[in-house]
This record gives structure tokens, sequence and C-alpha cells, in this order.
């Protein structure tokens, strides 16, 4: 009976989201959506909202959405990439929230960045990912202007569920990369356990850029002993280390790959390995020990997220739930001596680099990061009644970031500047802010055809980050209306407003804009506030074929950049800065399913995009008048062909459009459009065993998603996967 208490309400929670047209949920595996314990809460869902999926070889969340038309990509590297990759109609992590299991995994991340690291959350026990598109919903507040990704693992019950699953292949090799990872769940009696384990590797594809991580969640799950009380502990341990990408760049700047004119930009000098740009240590004024990369250079990473949830259900009508949760991060750093390229980035007559002093391999950096710190609280429920779902709650985050530990800097490497970012005394302290957020909605259904969305939301956000203090708040509404035209076409449009306050590397770099590094963009950071309409229409032929045509539009007030810029405008020299501009987002979208026979099914999507930004003080001229990396338009096709019923072919088509990228404060750079083919081919060896051969990029196209990076060509390789 708690069981599926918990499974109703979960479902609930789910049918109101999915009757607004404003979420798309995919299951990872059929066993789940066909698992007889969930039968009956599933079918309360139009079956049409749920795309079930298999996992696949996908490693993470990331990669797992990739495909979908209004979620762009920027990834530097194939594994891996802790940056900013995700973009959800033209909304990048930033402004995007990543819950597991009700709880933000977001990093509040250092002076460096904040970021979503998709990596540190493999798909080893996920049982279904939702993806609420816009800011449409009251609950999850001023970090979710782009949207909400909500994954979710599964519940154990007393049945056992386990799974193993492993994937081999490459793009040289056959063991270029491998992904293990497993499963378990299972209830006795009131106590209920599920592990999640996973370990990823893959060889160098860019010049030095390997990359290893291993992963392990388990989870305890405890019934009171009054009924339907429930207390859940959490624990994700990640562990990965990714070499840093060298330039592969023959143009004699090994610090910034930056300019396409310059003789020997398009020279590989090693054969071996793609022509590419490199990376840098992220966080502090670059210096040569932080920005001239040598072979071997990495960064090793361990996060910890611990939470508690307790849930009650109080009679048939009222959930209640309580839940707590912290964020361990720490970041070890550590570069090796290249003396030819540190040769070549010797451009200032303050710099005595003596290349007799340091030999090629020796250690020039090594220091640890406590990227994040944070810890927050929450209190949700849920009441039905009649014809009413109130969901009301309040929760408090506190985001913090502990200092940089320098442990060792090659002063004769690093004698072009010392700071105390990575000079042998100083370290640096860390920085905190803290938001309260109270929120209510009420979804009313008028009539059987008509429901009604009525929310608002108040966030408040105050910091304290070197010398800046900010505080700020705002009341944000939200209203939304649900029409059954017919039983077959339904319609929804959403209405509000939405409001995001700025992380903590933004309040920093605009501190240091304002203590006169950057005269013209001295002035106080400004939360952004955006008007937003979203609207949709679905027409469903049948249960399993349907055609969306959906739209939004996003007017954001004071959008904040976070980037570098030069420290005058008529100066070459840059820094990193925060500062606030305008931008518009708009868009379109036509998807859709159809069974073309019994056995062969087709989906697609396709989507145009517009984004616009003006009024941004470090670009006068206009010389980019959009935000970066997005595509006008984005498209995908599939089919799956069961040809037996135990053997099923599926195939999949990805266009991507121009992409527009300011490379510096003047210059525009353009990736080329771009059209990928996959295919994979999986066979049922027994009930429990499939089989799967696949590859991607078939037609081995050259492209790139981030400027100067290039993608894998084609990669084949084949997975087992094992259902108890």
């Amino acid at each position: 009976m708690k069981k599926l208490l918990t499974c109703v309400m979960v479902m609930i929670a789910a049918t109101a989201a999915a009757d607004s047209l404003m979420q798309d949920t995919y299951y990872l595996d059929t066993i789940t959506v066909e698992d007889t314990a969930y039968s009956g809460a599933v079918n309360t869902l139009d079956k049409t909202e749920a795309k079930v999926v298999e996992k696949n070889r996908s490693n993470n969340i990331a990669d797992f959405v990739a495909k979908d038309p209004e979620i762009s990509m920027k990834r530097k590297a194939s594994f891996g990439d802790s940056g900013d990759v995700l973009s959800i109609r033209g909304m990048e992590s930033k402004r995007i929230l990543l819950n597991l299991d009700g709880r933000n995994i977001s990093s509040t991340g250092n002076v460096g960045g904040n970021y979503i690291d998709f990596g540190t959350i493999p798909l080893d026990s996920i049982d279904r990912i939702e993806i609420i598109k816009g800011g449409s919903s009251a609950e999850y507040g001023n970090s979710a202007l782009g949207g909400v990704i909500n994954a979710y693992t599964a519940h154990p019950s007393a049945n056992p569920a386990l799974s193993l699953y492993g994937t081999l292949g490459g793009w040289d090799n056959a063991d270029d990369f491998h992904n293990i990872r497993g499963s378990y769940a299972q209830q006795f009696g009131a106590v209920g356990i599920s592990l999640g384990i996973s370990h990823q590797q893959a060889e160098e594809y860019l010049l030095n850029n390997d990359y290893e991580s291993f992963h392990i969640a388990p989870k305890l799950y405890v019934q009171t002993p009054w009924d339907g009380g429930e207390f859940v502990f959490g624990y994700n341990y990640t562990k990965t280390r990714r070499g840093l990408i060298r330039s592969n760049r023959a143009d004699g700047v090994p610090t910034g790959d930056s300019d396409p004119t310059l003789a020997g930009y398009n020279t590989k000098i090693y054969d071996d390995y793609p022509l590419s740009s490199g990376e840098t240590f992220a966080g502090g004024t670059p210096t040569p020990s932080m920005t001239v990369i040598g072979d071997g250079a990495y960064w090793s990473k361990v996060r910890q997220l611990l939470d508690v949830k307790y849930s009650q259900f109080i009679g048939n009508d009222v959930y209640i739930e309580a839940s707590a949760y912290k964020n361990i991060e720490d970041r070890r750093e550590k570069n090796y001596a290249d003396v030819e390229s540190r040769l070549l980035a010797q451009t200032s007559a303050l710099d005595t680099f003596d290349p007799t002093l340091t030999s090629d391999g020796d250690l020039v950096l090594d220091r640890d990061i406590e990227v994040d710190r944070s810890y927050g609280f929450k209190l949700k429920t849920e009441i039905t009644k009649g014809r009413h779902l109130v969901v009301a709650g309040a929760e408090q985050k506190h985001l913090k970031s502990g200092g940089i530990d320098v442990k060792y800097v090659d002063t004769n490497y690093n004698s072009a500047v010392q700071n105390g970012w990575t000079g042998n005394m100083s370290d640096s302290g860390g920085n905190d802010a803290r938001t309260d957020g109270v929120f209510i909605s009420d979804t009313y259904s008028v009539t059987d055809r008509l429901s009604l969305n009525f929310g608002a939301r108040y966030d408040r956000f105050d910091s304290d980050v070197e010398d800046a203090d900010f505080t700020d708040s705002a009341v944000t509404p939200k209203l939304g209306a649900t029409y059954s035209i017919t039983p077959s076409d339904k319609v929804s449009v959403f209405v509000y407003q939405n409001y995001r306050t700025p992380t903590l590397p933004e309040v920093y770099w605009n501190s240091q804009s304002n203590a006169g590094q950057i005269s013209y963009l001295e002035g106080a950071l400004k939360p952004e506030k955006a008007n937003a309409i979203d609207a949709a229409y679905r027409h469903s032929f049948s249960r399993n074929e349907f055609v969306q045509l959906s739209a939004y539009y996003y007017d954001v007030d004071d959008y904040i950049m976070h980037k570098a810029v030069p420290v005058s405008l008529t100066s070459k020299k840059t820094s990193w800065a925060a500062y606030n501009a305008q931008a518009e987002f708009l868009g379109v979208t036509l998807s859709g399913a159809h069974d073309i026979t019994k056995k062969v099914s087709g989906n697609f999507g396709v989507t145009y995009q517009k984004t616009k930004k003006d009024d941004d003080p470090a670009d006068p001229d206009g010389n980019l008048d959009r935000v970066d990396y997005i595509p006008d338009y984005k498209a995908q096709a599939g089919l799956s062909w069961k040809i037996t019923e135990k053997t099923w072919i599926d195939t999949g088509v990805t266009y991507v459009g121009e992409r527009e990228y300011a490379i510096n404060t003047t210059d525009v750079a353009t990736l080329d459009s771009y059209i990928t083919v996959d295919a994979s081919l999986k066979h049922k060896l027994t009930k429990q065993v499939t089989l799967e051969l696949y590859a991607d990029n078939i037609t081995d196209t050259d492209y790139e998603e981030s400027w100067g990076y290039p993608a894998l060509g084609i990669n084949m390789g084949v997975s087992v996967k094992w259902i108890l």
C-alpha cells in the first residue's frame, strides 16, 4: 500500500505537468514502464507524453538528451567535458536546474565559473528523466529560466531489480573507450536499498585529453511505523580524472588559439591527433603555469553529494516532503613543463624565464580547489482537494565555495606574473551566498476539458563575495491554461515572469571590474528578469502517434554576460568580467511520432530558434547581435524497424545549423552546419540479455560543437545489457 501511494503521488505530479504539454518524460528502459508495480499509475499518463527508450550507450544525462531539437551542445570533448556544454532554448547551464530525486546537483563553482558537470551523474540507476522547458513551474525558482531536468532513480520493490551493462568501442581501435555500469534495488520489509555503480574510461582523442571516471551511489529507504512515511538517505561519490587539451596548432601561440589568420593555425604539430585548440586551467589571473600546458597536465575531481528526505502521506489527499542536502566537491590540478611552448609564450620584458632551470615534464603547478561546499533545505506539500491540486513549499540554499590552496608553483616557469592565485604564499578565501524561496501553485480542473494553473514565487538573494555585497528579491507570477478541444486535440498556454540572481563567480567578477580594472563596466550587477510565454498544441492520432507544435518567447532584462572583455575599448588586453545586457529568445518546434507499419515506426523534430543580444557595453558596435552557439535550425528524425520479436534496427539523422560565436570582442566565427547519421542493431539473446552493435556518425562528418575543437568522426562499438 505504501509503495502504491508513493507511485500514485509521483505520477499525479507528472500527470499535472504532462497535461500542460510543457514536459517531456523519457523512460530509460522499457522494462520500467511494463513493470506491474507501475502499471496502475503509468496508465494515468497520456502515453504520447512518454518517450520510451533503451539505456543504450549513453554515458550521462547530457549524452542522453543531445538529440532533442531544442537542446544545443557545445562540448570541446566527447568524454568528460565539465564546462558549460548544454543549452535549452538558448539558455545555458547557469539558467538550467538539474535535479536528482528532487535535489539540485548543479555545482556552485569557484571564481573560474559555475556549471553542471553531467559526467558526475552517470545513468547507473536512473529510471526516468523529465525535461520541463521554460520557467512556467513556480516550484523551481531563480535558476530555471531555460528549464528543468529532473532525473529519478527507481524505488526498490520486493522483487530484486538487477542490471549489468557494458559497452566497448572506439574511433581508431576497438577499445578506445569503455563504459561499465550496474544497478541493484530491492525492498526487505520496511527497509529498501538501491545501488548504482559505473566506470568509464576513454583514450585521448584530442591531444592529452584522456578521461576516466568512477561513480557509486548507494541509497537507503526506511519506512516509518506510521503509515505512508519514509526516510531516504542518499550518497553519490564520483572521482574523475581529465587531461587538459593541449593545442595541436603550429601557430606559435600555445596560450590562446584565437587568431585563425596566423601562419600555422591550420597546421598540425602532431600528425596522430586532430587539429585543435588547447585549454587552460580556470580560476584567477592567467599565468604561464596555468596557460602553457604540458604533457600529462590534468585535473582530478572528487564530488560527494549527501541528501536526506522524509516523505509522509496524510490520508489520500495530502503529501508532505522535507529534505536537506550537502555538496562536497574538490579538484586537484597539476601542470607539467613544456619548455619550447613556454619560450613561445615569453612576450613580456618582465618575463625572465630561464630554460636552463626547468626541464620538460617538471611539475610547475600543483593546487587544490574547494569548488563546492553548498547545502540547503526544502519543505514541500501537495494537496489534492476536489478539482484542485495545490503545490506549495519553501526552500533555502546556502551557496558556498572554499579556498584555493596553492601547493607548488615553479617560480621560474611562472616568472612573467606573480599573484595570489598561483604564488607560493597566498591562498584564496571562500565565497558564499544565500537564496530563500517560497512558492505556491494551484492546478484547477475547471471542467473535464479545461484546467487552469495559478502560481507565484518569491525569491530573495544575499551574497558576500570578496568586497561585493549583493542583496535583491522579487515576486514572479505564473498563469497557464490547458484546454482539450477534442479527445485528440489539446492546447496549452503559459504566461509568466522569471527571475535569476547572479552566481557566485558572476558576483565576484563584477566586483573586480568595479575595482577599477574595467572602467566602462563599473556599476552594480542586476539580477535577470524575464517576461515569457510558452504555448503548445498537440494532436494525437492514436496512443503512440502524435504531432505537436510548440512556441516560446523570452524577453530577458539585465541579461548577465560573463566573459573576458578588453580592459578598455581600445585595448587588446583582456580581463574577465560580469555585467548586464539585454537578450531575447524565441522559437518554434514541430515534432511527432508515427507508426508507419506494424513493425516500422518513425519520429521527428525540427526547431527554428532566434536569439537577440543588444545593449552590450563590451560590444558597442554589435559585432555579435545574438547569443553564442545557438543554431537557427536543428532537426532530427529516426526510424525503428522491428525485424523479428527479438531483433530490431534503430536509425537516426541529426541536422544542426550554423552557429555564431564571438572569438573576442571584435571578431566573430561561424561554425558550419552539419548532418550526422547513427544506427544500431539490437538482438535479444535471451529474456534477460540484449546485444547491441552500433555506429555513430556513420558518414564520418567533420564538425565542431565548440569552435576550435573537432568532434569524433565515425565511431563504433558493441554493448551488452543483462536485466534480472
